[in-house]
């Protein structure tokens, strides 16, 4: 059966280096303070914008997510994907260290703020329980809208700046693949295997350093 391109993800889609620096640093900050002063939101929006940007899931999968998907013995999260010509199953995803770190301490601050943490309770939970994709769609945007960044980035530019970065910095297609869960590195390739933007803006600059 003949596999129907894909387009390249387009630049508005995905953060370069400094957009998800600064999402991250701001986003960071606001959990301190609001960790400080007892509050929800901040530590909530830090673990849901560090988990997106850190795995690439894609927004129902990161919903589906319970407390007990962080092993935290394998340094791995039991993903559960969203497959559209297979039932979903679980599978162990790898995950960085600073981000298994991070979940650790968030499991513990769940604990203090009298949240469930049964290892079939949701991971990010809202005043009215488990967080649906639009409710962490919701807390995502407002990551954003406070680091002052483009309104167009919905969650899933999450995914696509982790690929397009893992692509650039690996030059390893099947580890990106693997990271998003792609059925094939074909899939893979006709969307990320391509000239990036800020590879644009390098070679461009440096056309005429050489002449004289």
């Amino acid at each position: 059966m003949m596999m129907t391109a894909m387009n390249p993800v387009e630049r508005t889609k995905y953060m370069d280096q400094d957009e998800s620096r600064t999402l991250r640093t701001v986003t960071h900050a606001k959990a301190i303070v609001d960790l400080k002063a007892g509050r929800v939101a901040g530590p909530l929006r830090w673990a849901v914008v560090d988990t997106a940007m850190s795995t690439g899931l894609r927004v129902s999968e990161l919903a589906r997510l319970t407390c007990g998907d962080v092993d935290v013995r394998r340094g791995a999260l039991r993903v559960t994907r969203s497959k559209k010509r297979h039932k979903p199953k679980p599978e162990l995803m790898a995950i960085s260290k600073p981000l298994l770190d991070h979940l650790q301490e968030f499991l513990a601050w769940k604990k203090l703020a009298d949240q469930p943490t049964g290892s079939k309770d949701a991971l990010f939970y809202g005043k009215q329980g488990r967080l649906t994709a639009q409710g962490l769609q919701r807390i995502w945007k407002a990551a954003v809208r406070e680091a002052g960044l483009p309104a167009e980035l919905s969650i899933h530019s999450a995914r696509h700046t982790l690929a397009v970065h893992l692509l650039r910095s690996t030059g390893n297609l099947r580890m990106v693949q693997k990271a998003l869960g792609h059925s094939s590195p074909t899939v893979t390739a006709n969307m990320y295997a391509d000239v990036t933007f800020e590879d644009m803006k390098e070679g461009l600059n440096g056309v005429y350093d050489d002449e004289d």
